[in-house]
């Protein structure tokens, strides 16, 4: 009779650790969400920057590229694939959608997706720049 306190506050206690106890993350894995966070801001920017030259492009052939960027960031956030372990905690205005989970992979593997998927909207961002310049 005299364990049932005993025993009911170590399984308390182990409860409580087991939910507030976050997994450690590997250094990689977190400079991976760092860039993924970062590629979804630049992706939200140029999302804006293009309806802002949609509605004052002239040109049909100007319309035209900034139709086919706009496709290309689309085919980006269609492969846009979370970081495995962190909360998904950006926001999107342009309606519902799930990014795709990550696949089996190293932490290092990861980190080197993130940075192919930061390099490929930091290139769309330099042809959108482009386009402004003209």
């Amino acid at each position: 009779m005299n364990l049932i306190r005993p025993i009911f506050l170590l399984a308390i206690s182990l409860t409580a650790a087991a939910c507030t106890g976050e997994e450690k993350k590997s250094p990689q894995l977190i400079e991976a969400n760092r860039l993924h966070l970062e590629a979804i801001k630049i992706s939200k920017e140029l999302e804006s920057k293009l309806e802002s030259l949609s509605s004052g492009a002239g040109s049909d052939a100007r319309k035209s590229q900034i139709d086919s960027l706009k496709n290309l960031i689309e085919m980006w956030e269609e492969n846009v694939v979370e970081v495995p372990g962190f909360a998904h905690a950006h926001d999107h205005g342009h309606g519902a959608h799930e990014h795709k989970s990550a696949p089996p992979m190293t932490d290092e593997s990861m980190l080197d997706y993130q940075r192919q998927s930061r390099a490929a909207i930091d290139e769309l961002k330099e042809a959108i720049a482009n386009i402004d310049s003209l």
